[in-house]
Formats: C-alpha cells, sequence, structure tokens
C-alpha cells in the first residue's frame, strides 16, 4: 500500500485563472493538498480549491504574506510518508507522483529529488543568468543528475530524509537557495531526475508579471550575494 502523499502550495489572486489548470493535474495524484493563500480576501475562494482534499489557510488568518515561503507553512505536520512542494503555474504529468517517488526509493530515500535545479559557479556573476549548468523543469534531462540547487516548485522527499522548518527561511521568495542550503549543510544529495520536454507545461492563463523570477531577474543582486556566500558542493547517493 502506498504511503500517503501530500501535496503543498501557495498561491495569490492573480494566479487563480492558473489554478484551474494545475490543480486538475495534481490533485487525483495526492491524498492531501494544502495551500496558503497570500492576500485572499475572506469571500475570494475560486471553485477549483473547493474539493474535499484541499486545506487552505489564509495569510491573514495566519501569518501573513509569505510569498513562496508559503508552500512550507504547513510542514511541521509532514510526519508521514511522501511530501511535494507545487507551483501554482504548472501543469504536472499524470505519472508525476509515481516517478518521483520511484526516484526516491531508487535512491534509497537518501534524496530530496527535483525536476528543476541548476549548479552554481563560485563566483557568480548572477544568480538568474550566470549558472554553471541550468536543469529546466520544461526540459529534457536524458538522465539523474545530482546538483547544487533544487527548484521546489517540482520537489519531493519522504519524510524520512529531512525535516523542514520555516527557520530554514530568513528571507521570502527564496526557497529554492535557502532549502538547497539546508540540505548542502545536511550532506544530502540533491537529485534532477530525468524528465522529457512536454511531461511539464506552463498554464498559459497566469500573468507572469507576478512571477518571482520576473520581479528579480532584473535586479537579482541579493540572491548573488547569497548564493556567492556560501560553499556549494555536489553531494552524491
Amino acid at each position: 500500500m502506498r504511503e500517503k502523499v501530500t501535496f503543498n502550495m501557495a498561491t495569490m489572486p492573480p494566479r487563480i485563472p492558473a489554478l484551474a489548470d494545475s490543480i486538475p493535474s495534481i490533485i487525483n495524484q495526492c491524498d492531501v493538498l494544502n495551500i496558503y493563500l497570500n492576500d485572499f480576501e475572506d469571500d475570494e475562494i475560486p471553485a477549483i480549491l473547493r474539493h474535499p482534499k484541499i486545506k487552505l489557510f489564509r495569510s491573514q488568518h495566519e501569518i501573513g504574506n509569505l510569498g513562496d515561503v508559503g508552500k512550507f507553512y504547513f510542514c511541521n505536520t509532514w510526519t508521514e510518508g511522501y511530501v511535494f512542494t507545487v507551483d501554482d503555474k504548472i501543469i504536472y504529468p499524470r505519472n508525476y507522483v509515481a516517478e518521483h517517488i520511484a526516484a526516491i526509493e531508487r535512491y534509497g530515500r537518501k534524496a530530496v529529488v527535483s525536476c528543476h535545479g541548476r549548479l552554481l559557479k563560485s563566483p557568480c556573476r548572477s544568480y538568474y543568468h550566470d549558472p554553471a549548468a541550468f536543469y529546466g523543469v520544461l526540459g529534457t534531462i536524458i538522465t539523474d543528475t545530482f546538483a547544487h540547487e533544487l527548484g521546489t516548485g517540482a520537489m519531493a522527499f519522504h519524510v524520512d530524509t529531512v525535516k523542514a522548518s520555516m527557520d530554514d527561511f530568513p528571507y521570502i521568495n527564496m526557497t529554492d537557495i535557502y532549502f538547497s542550503m539546508k540540505l548542502q549543510r545536511k550532506g544530502i544529495p540533491i537529485l534532477i531526475r530525468k524528465h522529457f520536454r512536454g511531461d511539464f507545461r506552463l498554464s498559459t492563463k497566469h500573468d507572469e508579471h507576478h512571477s518571482i523570477h520576473n520581479t528579480f531577474n532584473k535586479d537579482d543582486s541579493f540572491q548573488t550575494e547569497v548564493v556567492n556566500g556560501f560553499e556549494w558542493k555536489i553531494n552524491r547517493c
């Protein structure tokens, strides 16, 4: 019998149209979907989020706007099974959970698995624009690859592997960097599993002006300073 699968997402009102694409792609693959609603009004709950598997947490009733850190707000409840953190604009493949779990088990639950990540230069000139290698969720990765950093929008692990904490994130909208740093400190491998172009798609209904990448890609000096102040290494199983 498969262990419990918990999905975790953060979203905001401009992403409501995209949720109509992303939610149907994952809801039948999980047991629970926790969603942190950043800056939603109490009466602003779209029909797509009214589902028995979905648990909603409004920022104004919790601890405020957490940006992408909202997907980790539930980490104290991650006590069993497999934990997935997902993005509100990605359309996931039907075999997403099965393939991630297979990769987790293939490496003996020693690695945290994603389909998005990068290798970082030391030093790098720009976090977004000067990686040593980039492994995109929308592209093809022909073989399992260990990396410096992962993308938390396509990430999963077994609870035996690592315990997350809200204290891991001193700033919001930098979960990829800070969670990868936590894994590095603990010597936990970061695995970008093999996948193919077309497996994942982006909803065309979202407003890219509200994306983290679009917000920071014109000035990523702080992110660059953070990654350059850390000693990155490749941990392997």
